[in-house]
């Protein structure tokens, strides 16, 4: 498990300073998490791009076939949509120090504002109660031990995005968009969000890809063509891969199956492992860049 941590000796962050790793309890006051080793945010500049389904399946992959220890934090306070997507019911209970007990599904452990509320349920919050709620799912958690906690951020580049990517010790960030040129221009927005507050950013996904015909095999590439790898190489970022459009994504989140757990052997299943290893690949670049902590 740990030997995937691997290092290829590259710097590619060129945009965002490096931040200490989440376990080296961070450069200020309150934002580690006892026992979790790293802290990856998955973002958007806007909504609509498939950044939740991608990050259900990117932290099942991480936990079903690389075999690391992981959570999935639902950032997305005014639209939760993991407990859909992981299929979890109920509230979470409490432990005897009074922090919530994650709920878990497919080997990840999981907590969202949608667990703590009715389903259909309004969230209608100014910002100051947002930011409070956010500290309370990210630290009023029983982790316990984790590799990596996968953090849903909300789409944009508001408060709720600077309280997480302040408040937490972020390993980094993976930032995800469509090819089309509507949304890479959130995506660029996004990422010098980060780039602000010296968060590094791990990579760019293409979502939504292309779609490939089930019956003739044809390639239709709907939302425009390699637009994600274009901007990632502007930006000297790494390029993490593509995901395709398929049916099967969608009907898989909405029955609360990730597509990595129901076919794990169809190509963007295995498209999905493959970002999830390049993910822990640069997570492993990244330590080792950090280098070892000396306290003197």
């Amino acid at each position: 498990m740990k030997g995937s941590f691997r290092s290829i000796g590259r710097n590619y962050w060129k945009l965002g300073g490096i931040r200490g790793l989440a376990d080296k309890g961070g450069k200020g006051k309150g934002l580690f998490i006892y026992g979790v080793k790293d802290i990856v945010a998955v973002a958007s500049g806007k909504g609509g791009v498939g950044k939740s389904t991608l990050a259900v399946n990117l932290a099942v992959a991480l936990a079903n076939k690389w075999q690391l220890k992981v959570g999935l934090l639902d950032a997305d306070v005014y639209g939760p949509s993991i407990p859909t997507m992981m299929k979890l019911r109920g509230k979470p209970e409490t432990n005897q120090d009074l922090k919530m007990i994650p709920k878990e599904n497919y080997g990840v452990k999981c907590m969202s504002m949608g667990l703590l509320v009715e389903k259909d349920a309004p969230i209608v919050w100014r910002g100051p109660m947002v930011m409070s709620a956010l500290q309370k799912l990210a630290k009023g958690v029983d982790w316990r031990s984790l590799d990596i906690l996968v953090v849903d951020m909300p789409p944009g580049t508001g408060d709720a995005q600077l309280t997480i990517s302040q408040q937490l010790q972020l390993s980094g960030a993976i930032i995800v968009s469509t090819p089309q040129d509507i949304a890479l221009m959130d995506a660029r927005r996004g990422a010098q969000m980060f780039s602000k507050v010296n968060v590094p950013i791990l990579g760019v996904i293409e979502n939504m890809s292309y779609f490939k015909c089930p019956h003739c095999g044809e390639l239709s590439f709907i939302f425009g063509q390699g637009g994600a790898r274009k901007t990632a190489a502007e930006m000297s970022l790494e390029y993490l891969g593509d995901i395709p459009l398929e049916v099967e994504v969608r009907k898989c989140s909405d029955e609360g199956v990730p597509i990595v757990v129901s076919s794990p052997e169809s190509a963007v299943a295995k498209a999905y492992n493959d970002v999830a290893r390049r993910v822990v690949d640069r997570l492993g670049e990244l330590r080792t860049q950090f280098g070892p902590e000396i306290t003197l």
